[in-house]
């Protein structure tokens, strides 16, 4: 299981949790510290073919209670197991408890982290969501249709 918190959390920031096969939230937070630097309640888990689906599945609970300001929880894939397991052990829960103080997007790409990162001070998680889903779908381009216009 790959997991990396940060050592010290803002009481005062939404938490960005990212979930997903392999190393890709730990490659997208080493991305965001080039362009940010160091960046407050940033956190993965990534799932390894070693790992067990029911441990790993108890680490993605835990993580999502780490922020005490809610979770913004990105996930690689829709329908991969990472989503499935916060969707099976985590999405009810999680919203029953802290009265809908966490939001879910899957598909994430660096443009939803980076956007996750400025929007989370400014915004309620419940509209999060959306700006994200819309940032992930803008940052995709074809690059060489775009540069014909």
């Amino acid at each position: 299981m790959i997991r990396i918190v940060p050592e010290h959390i803002d009481s005062e920031s939404i938490g960005i949790l990212i979930c997903s096969h392999g190393s890709i939230g730990r490659s997208m937070i080493e991305a965001v510290q080039m362009i940010y630097g160091d960046c407050p309640n940033i956190a993965c888990i990534g799932l390894e073919p070693s790992d067990d689906i029911d441990d790993w599945g108890k680490e993605l609970g835990a993580l999502t209670e780490t922020f005490p300001k809610g979770t913004i929880v990105l996930m690689d894939l829709f329908g991969g197991t990472p989503c499935n397991q916060y969707l099976m052990n985590m999405a009810g829960e999680v919203l029953t408890r802290k009265n809908g103080q966490a939001c879910a997007v899957a598909g994430v790409n660096l443009s939803m982290v980076l956007e996750a990162i400025g929007q989370r001070e400014c915004a309620e998680l419940k509209e999060i969501s959306e700006i994200l889903d819309k940032a992930g779908k803008e940052a995709v381009v074809n690059v060489l249709q775009k540069m014909k216009k």
